[in-house]
């Protein structure tokens, strides 16, 4: 493994991502980002599927039907520490070492309260949510001891995320790949054993992601102690620091919330379908599990270029940002033509794989009507996450911010248009469903017509700021 310092600190990186060609470096570091997002969704499926074949298809159907609720809390705490983590690659670009070590130490209290904050809430609340969401009397109990156990570990999912996205920010994509790796191969294991020898139900499996998630975080802290040294921490580096708490909060609480309200749209779709019967909620959960194969590259893409854009926020490297950001977009298309190429012919293949040989015929046929809605429109996804990871990434939140709520107007409006259509018996089930596949498709055109108009404007304020370091270097050079 080799380690490298920038040039304007000593700050060690596994990889620079100020310096090279921005298509390849964005493009390595999109590797393990890639292969660590893989990982986390058979991680996440690993429970649906051993549950479906060991338990029963009511069981896989519960876990499936708690995936917006999960969303909601978990991807809370995860886009949390995403925003913290982009503050800390910003002084990793600008070389400040001691604010490196300040930022992560403060990112751990920050994250610490508010896991905990959340844990509590959400267990509290975790029977009066499935009510809400209308979920089916049949799958409403092991719904519940599955999502309450994966509520309970908030804090586990804090440590893992907080500690894995500030190695990234380091220019480290591999070594949490490692490790979810390991957590992936935890989760398996313990779902297992737990389902099948301690006779747990889906309380099992949720009980083997939180264990899976702490192992994993505490093998990024003996990992940081022994090959980081700009995040070993001491007493001082945790002292009281408003200036730092207000510069985390400002990035983070932002784009944690940004989760909240598009999982807000995505609770509102499940209360839809829920209400459809235990045979739509296997279709549309086994439509959103093989979706999030197709999605997953361009997330990794975005997560890759907001830690390019960061590190050369901080090295006051403007245009690169922008070359960098044209790039990822072009990779972003070019994943979605070869996605369709698999999708298309091999759809029903792959619902049957996690669904079961046994799977409804009625399961396979709307789940793969959904595969063909939400990939045809990818293109359209590959742009809105491109931006607001850009975005986000050099601190303007505001739009994106604002994209959250024109997104729950998307994805809300067509799943309340198909309640209004089903309720007055316009249209029958079997339509209704096909009407709430367009829900993720509305959302994400809702939400790029939202941030677009921010971008260029940031693209504008860059090019010029450019053009002045450009003048600036020239005239050093003259003068030298």
């Amino acid at each position: 493994m080799w380690m490298k310092s920038n040039k304007e600190g000593d700050i060690p990186m596994k990889r620079d991502l100020t310096t090279g060609s921005p298509a390849k470096q964005i493009l390595l570091f999109t590797i393990p980002f890639l292969i660590g997002n893989l990982f986390q969704q058979f991680y996440n499926i690993a429970d649906m599927v051993i549950v479906g074949r060991t338990i029963d298809s009511l069981a896989y159907a519960a876990v499936g039907s708690t995936g917006s609720l999960v969303w909601f809390a978990s991807g809370a705490i995860q886009s949390l520490t995403v925003g913290f983590s982009a503050v800390t690659a910003r002084f990793v670009g600008a070389g400040d070492e001691e604010r490196v070590k300040r930022s992560f130490a403060v990112a751990i209290k920050l994250s610490a309260v508010i896991s905990v904050l959340m844990a509590i809430a959400c267990v509290l609340l975790a029977r009066p949510m499935l009510t809400l969401l209308r979920t089916p009397e049949n799958l409403f109990e092991p719904a519940y001891q599955y999502v309450v156990w994966i509520f309970a570990g908030l804090v586990a999912t804090a440590l893992f995320n907080l500690l894995s996205n500030t190695i990234r920010a380091l220019g480290d994509s591999r070594t949490p790949l490692y490790f979810l790796i390991v957590a992936c191969v935890v989760n398996i294991i313990l779902d297992i054993v737990f389902i099948t020898a301690f006779r747990m139900g889906t309380a099992g499996a949720g009980l083997a992601t939180v264990i899976a998630q702490l192992i994993s975080g505490l093998l990024c802290i003996l990992y940081m102690r022994k090959k980081h040294p700009a995040l070993h921490l001491r007493r001082r580096h945790f002292s009281h620091d408003g200036i730092m708490n207000k510069d985390l909060l400002r990035i983070g609480i932002p784009m944690a919330l940004l989760n909240m309200v598009l999982s807000i749209g995505s609770v509102i779709v499940q209360f839809v379908t829920n209400g459809f019967g235990d045979l739509y909620v296997s279709a549309q959960v086994t439509g959103s599990k093989i979706e999030t194969f197709l999605t997953q590259p361009l997330l990794s893409f975005g997560s890759a270029v907001s830690v390019f854009a960061a590190q050369n926020h901080g090295a006051k490297k403007h245009q690169r940002i922008l070359d960098g950001s044209k790039k990822t977009m072009l990779m972003c298309c070019a994943w979605c033509v070869i996605a369709a190429l698999i999708l298309l012919p091999f759809g029903k293949f792959f619902i049957r794989l996690i669904a079961g040989a046994s799977v409804d015929p009625i399961v396979v046929d709307y789940a793969y009507t959904y595969i063909l809605i939400n990939t045809a429109m990818t293109f359209v996804l590959s742009a809105l996450i491109v931006f607001k990871s850009v975005l986000q990434a050099v601190g303007r939140t505001t739009w994106s911010m604002v994209s959250g709520f024109t997104e729950i107007a998307g994805r809300g409006g067509v799943a309340l248009l198909v309640v209004a259509l089903t309720s007055a018996a316009v249209v029958d089930q079997s339509i209704g469903f096909t009407i709430v596949c367009f829900s993720n498709p509305a959302a994400w055109l809702f939400g790029l017509l939202t941030v677009i108009a921010d971008y260029c404007l940031m693209r504008a304020a860059f090019k010029r700021l450019a053009a002045e370091e450009a003048k600036e270097n020239a005239e050093d050079a003259a003068t030298a």
